[in-house]
Parts: structure tokens; sequence; C-alpha cells
């Protein structure tokens, strides 16, 4: 199988220069190419075109990066299914890790690459303008105000060089508290629609977490074929950053504000034009009264089986 090692230099913790460095001959040696990220989008291009030119080769993808890293690398190569995943995680968030597993840039990746085995997850589909797809989750509201004020900030690149990065989240958390206007919102999943007043988010889950840590669908399984949407209504403010906090711990779901419902499909439409998110990546604007549309994908992820992230 072929593999390609892909390092995007601006992730959160940034690369281990030196042990990249250290690496590449080995990588080489192996047999192994490397791909430094140049530009947003720039990863996802390549693989879209390594991937158009080699239809029917199997590739290992081995993405140094957060989560927006790894959403860029799964869109390129979406359609091509003789393509595994495997995870060096080097984000703020790095919850595909956390899920997943993660390997360590260290001297005995290769050992490691060596014994992998995949394994056929579940993968999300979605469209606003134009289909794509999402490996751990996605969303509309009050958590997507916060990653996209959290990704464009300085205060995260700060964060990150003190190994804090985690933080920026609980700062623009506590911004978008005092700003954020929850808004009414009708789902249609497993073939019902309900109506919420007073909605600050919904969540499409694949995986249990979200947001470097927060278990947002506890009960999530990426092997059972079915999407957890979680809708958060009806809350003051106070309460609301009350039910938020106790996400960390999947808590929240005791709420009678915390609605949560499993399908393989699901549309969301909202009364005014509220901000998405996947894979905590901004995806824009989606209007007042266009659904947001979501299902489990035709075509599964194959993810490498790997070690459990060392937090």
């Amino acid at each position: 199988m072929k593999k390609i090692a892909v390092f995007n230099p601006n992730a959160g913790k940034g690369l281990n220069q030196k042990s990249l460095t250290l690496l590449i001959p080995a990588f080489n040696q192996a047999g192994i190419d490397v791909w430094i990220s140049r530009a947003k989008h720039d990863i996802e291009n390549r693989i879209r075109e390594w991937c158009d030119n080699h239809p029917l080769e199997e590739v290992c993808f081995i993405v140094s990066g957060g989560d927006g890293t790894m959403h860029e690398a799964v869109n390129g190569a979406a359609g091509h299914k003789h393509t595994v995943f495997a995870s060096i995680p080097a984000g703020s968030g790095n919850d595909f890790a956390r899920h997943f597993g993660g390997l360590k840039l260290d001297m005995n990746l290769l050992q490691h690459l060596s014994r992998l085995h995949s394994e056929d997850q579940d993968l999300i589909t979605y469209s606003m303008i134009k289909e794509r797809v999402a490996v751990s989750n996605m969303g509309a509201g009050f958590d997507a105000e916060v990653a996209y004020s959290a990704n464009r900030s300085k205060i995260k690149k700060l964060l990150n060089k003190l190994s804090a990065g985690k933080l920026v989240y609980v700062v623009f958390l506590i911004q978008q508290l005092l700003v954020f206007k929850p808004y009414s919102l009708t789902i249609i999943a497993d073939r019902r629609e309900k109506q919420f007043k007073r909605v600050w988010f919904t969540t499409i889950s694949n995986q249990p977490y979200y947001g470097g840590g927060m278990k947002i669908a506890p009960n999530a399984d990426t092997k059972d074929g079915l999407l957890d949407v979680t809708v958060v209504h009806g809350l003051s403010r106070i309460k609301f950053l009350l039910v938020f906090l106790s996400v960390f711990k999947g808590s929240h779901v005791t709420f009678k504000e915390v609605y949560q419902v499993r399908s393989a499909r699901v549309n969301c439409i909202a009364d005014r034009d509220v901000r998405v998110h996947a894979d905590g990546e901004d995806n824009g604007l989606l209007p007042a009264g266009q659904a947001l549309s979501a299902q489990i994908a035709a075509d599964k992820i194959r993810v490498a089986g790997q070690l459990a992230l060392d937090e």
C-alpha cells in the first residue's frame, strides 16, 4: 500500500520541526512521500488530484494536523474507495484522534506504521451550497460561532504556542454567550418533524467528541449507521452556560432542554441565518428557511487502528 505523510505546519501545536527533519530521510527510504501544506485547502486539492490520477491504487494518508486538517484530507479523498487514514494529532482540539486514536511524531513512528490495520467507519455527507463530508460532527448556531471566532483570532496562535490551545474556546464561549441570539428550528429526523424555540445550537454527530474533548454525543457509534442529533433549546443565558460546561462530561443529556435523537438522515431548518461548522471548520451561513441536510454517507471511511491519544 502506498503511504503519503501530509503535514500542516499551521495546525495548533505546529510541526515538531526537529523530529520531522530527522524523519524525512527515513520516510523517503521507506517509500513514504512527504507533503507539506502551503496554504488553506492545499491538502484537500493535492489529495484530490492524487486520487483522481490513481483511482485503483490503495493509499494510506498519514495526516499530521488537527481536526480541520483531517476534514480537508477526507474531503480530498471523497469517492476514492482505496484510501486509509492515520492521524498524527497536532491541532488544538484533536477530536478525530481522541476517538480513533493517534500516532506520535517520533522516531518510533515507522515501527507503528508497519503494524497498522484499518477498519471501516461511518462518514457524514452533508449539503448546503455543495455536497461535502464530515468525519466527526457538524452543527449550527452557538458552537459554530465560537469555532469561527476562535479560528480567526490571534489569541489562538498565542495559546497554542503556550500549549494551552483549548483555552481559546473558553474565551470565545464567554464572548458569544453575551452576544449570541437563539433561533427557532424545525428538524426532520427519524421520520418525525419537531419544532424548537430559543435554540442555542444543533449538533449532528458521528462520534462522541467535539470542541477539544467535549462529549456532546456520549453514545455516538461510528459503526451503527446512525447520526446522533443534539438540540439545546429553551435556556436562559446563565443556565445555558451551566449546560454547556456539563458537555465535557456528557452529563448535559440529563437536562430537559437537551433533545437527542438518532437517525440515518436529518434536515434542519432555522428561522434566521445561522453559522454552520463541520469538524470545527467554518462552512458559512445557512440562510433562513434553507435546509441543512446530513446523512450517513454511502461510502465508509477506512481508519487505521492506532495508539490511544496521549492526553
